[in-house]
């Protein structure tokens, strides 16, 4: 059986990530650093710098270990990429050992100024992590995806016995405290956050062409990690095919036809859900497909304070809602003009 695709799901090997935030006494430069490690045989196994620029755009920073693609773009600053290059990223320690973390690097930046990160925890008191939707798209100004960050065991630096050593250009580096001066399992913390496993979604990318498929015999159709289930009538899921999969239901299937519908993004269910709505509309070979998140991410807490946190109006659980999805395809020429609007940066 033959169908067409015309939007779907991405994937991004990105298996480690920890941002450091120091916004409040910034760089001359730079507000933060992010360190990514990515593991596919698409991006190759290694290291990535973000450093978020105070202007509001990034640069991105590859360790020659992975395989550099020119091309690739950057929507989590609100502006977009600045630079992308290749640079030696090193003295990387990224571990959790007895409950602390490490976190440690060296690179030089597109100044041919020397960065150096030292972040160590020594504490022997327990820490209870939390399940994260981040909120890493809710400044974007021309997003090119719905940016679905599903953060496992996600935690913030404890400040008590850690060691922290930053410098940029030889200049000491505070980070930034936690925005409310609560402690967490009773400890303090600084804004800084890190994970050891993640997964990076992106959710409808608009440079997806439309392209004609052929389903199997259980109406099934794989592209790299991602399996698209059909019914006789459309599109009834999408899934990515991971240790911990994620997969995007639509209720009912979405058809080249008039109709409207509910779909939900679900990871494990340690993560909660993700829920919105859909609209489809045809006129000949013109089919008009709009989407919204409206219904935000439910969160699994697991404590008190990720209660308090990641309470149903809090930032982390809202900030989809204001993201729309428009798509109209043309079925005649195989071709699709969509785009994704941030109504949060209106």
């Amino acid at each position: 059986m033959k169908t067409i695709l015309s939007f779907g799901i991405k994937y991004t090997p990105m298996e480690k990530l920890a941002i450091i935030n120091f916004e409040k006494k910034p760089d001359s430069i730079y507000k933060g650093l992010e360190l990514q490690y990515l593991n596919s045989t698409a991006t190759g196994s290694g290291y990535r710098v973000l450093a978020y620029r105070n202007e509001g755009c990034v640069d991105m920073f590859d360790d020659p270990a992975l395989i550099f693609n020119p091309d690739e773009q950057c929507d989590v600053a609100e502006k977009g990429l600045h630079k992308h290059i290749q640079t030696k990223i090193e003295n990387v320690v990224f571990e959790k050992i007895k409950g602390c973390v490490e976190i440690s690097f060296d690179f030089v930046d597109l100044q041919n100024r020397p960065i150096h990160v030292l972040i160590k925890e020594q504490t022997k008191r327990n820490s209870t992590p939390m399940n994260l939707l981040a909120p890493i798209g809710v400044g974007s100004e021309k997003p090119s995806s719905l940016p679905v960050f599903f953060l496992y065991e996600f935690d913030f630096i404890r400040r008590r016995k850690t060691n922290v050593d930053i410098h940029i250009d030889n200049k000491k580096i505070t980070l930034d405290p936690f925005p409310v001066p609560t402690p967490m399992n009773g400890q303090l913390r600084y804004y800084s956050r890190y994970t050891l496993e993640s997964q990076i979604i992106d959710f409808l990318p608009h440079d997806m062409n439309v392209k004609e498929i052929e389903l199997d015999e259980q109406l099934q159709y794989t592209q790299g990690s991602v399996r698209y289930q059909f019914t006789q009538t459309g599109l009834s899921k999408m899934e990515l095919i991971h240790n911990k999969k994620v997969a995007v239901h639509f209720n009912p299937a979405i058809a080249p036809g008039n109709g409207s519908g509910e779909f939900s993004i679900r990871p494990p269910e340690e993560m909660g859900y993700i829920e919105g709505s859909y609209q489809v509309k045809r006129d000949g070979d013109i089919i008009d497909i709009s989407l919204c998140p409206d219904k935000g991410w439910t969160s699994a807490p697991n404590s008190i304070i990720t209660k308090m946190i990641l309470s149903p109006k809090s930032v982390f659980c809202s900030w989809l809602k204001k993201y729309q999805y428009a798509a109209s395809i043309n079925l005649s020429n195989k071709t699709v003009n969509a785009k994704w609007v941030n109504k949060n940066k209106r």
